[in-house]
């Protein structure tokens, strides 16, 4: 079963695209879901997003829902604190003592999109490109020093291992009897039971980590060789050409 932020290996036009051309991408999205406060706007970038994610990344709308459930959950929790709370000036309707406005409605709507377009590209692009090749990119083309680039690199490797952990963990104490039970005190001990093993787990490899860099001598060069390399394609140029011009307009359409 694909775990949710892990390098998924397939063809695709996003998996042929260099790391560098879908960070432009991101940035394009970023900058984007930012110039527009309105609802419809934020829409349409999202489905531009999910639109990519399906046709051009090829992942299976399970798969981006497993990646995006929980800031599903928490963007419906802020929706709602946002129609509650927010001022407006045209009422819809009202709700015993609360009363709805267009405005409220309008503002919690482009706040909840622009949150899951921004996190659905992250996840396109993590979904996409290869770790190593992320690294290359941001040392070669960006000249960012490798030892912090690396640090991507350990984190985007962490976290579907982390994941993988918490199942076993998981069927472990399900093996053992110690099922998950209901009730506010009952949750806080799984909560405990669940997250002890886990965060020894992430402690050790951790340092199993840090011990195999120090022993490598990590970090003791200004830079390093590569065994791969990392071209931008035509068809990245295009890509990336496309979004920007499409960004370069819209921002000065927006402000002029």
């Amino acid at each position: 079963m694909s775990m949710a932020f892990q390098y998924q290996e397939k063809k695709s036009f996003m998996h042929d695209v260099d790391p560098l051309t879908k960070i432009v991408w991101m940035m394009c999205i970023s900058v984007l879901v930012f110039i527009y406060e309105t609802a419809f706007p934020q829409i349409e970038l999202f489905v531009v997003t999910l639109m990519t994610a399906f046709l051009l990344a090829r992942l299976s709308p399970k798969f981006v829902f497993r990646g995006i459930w929980i800031m599903l959950l928490f963007s419906i929790g802020f929706f709602i604190l946002q129609v509650l709370f927010v001022p407006g000036h045209t009422q819809l309707f009202t709700v015993g003592p609360l009363h709805i406005y267009k405005e409220s409605v309008d503002f919690a709507t482009a706040i909840t999109f622009r949150i899951l377009t921004i996190f659905t590209s992250s996840l396109v692009f993590v979904a996409t490109s290869d770790p190593r090749d992320i690294v290359i990119s941001l040392t070669k083309q960006l000249k960012i020093p490798y030892r912090y680039a690396y640090s991507i690199f350990v984190a985007l490797r962490f976290v579907p291992t982390l994941e993988s952990e918490a199942r076993i963990i998981e069927a472990a104490q399900t093996i053992r009897g110690v099922g998950k039970q209901k009730g506010l005190k009952n949750k806080a001990e799984n909560l405990k039971r669940f997250s002890l093993p886990l965060l020894m787990g992430a402690l050790r490899r951790v340092r199993v980590t840090a011990n195999t860099m120090e022993a490598k001598g990590y970090g003791a060069y200004s830079d390093r060789t590569y065994i791969r390399t990392i071209k931008i394609s035509k068809k990245g140029v295009a890509f990336v050409l496309i979004w920007v011009v499409l960004t370069v307009y819209l921002v000065a359409s927006k402000w002029m």
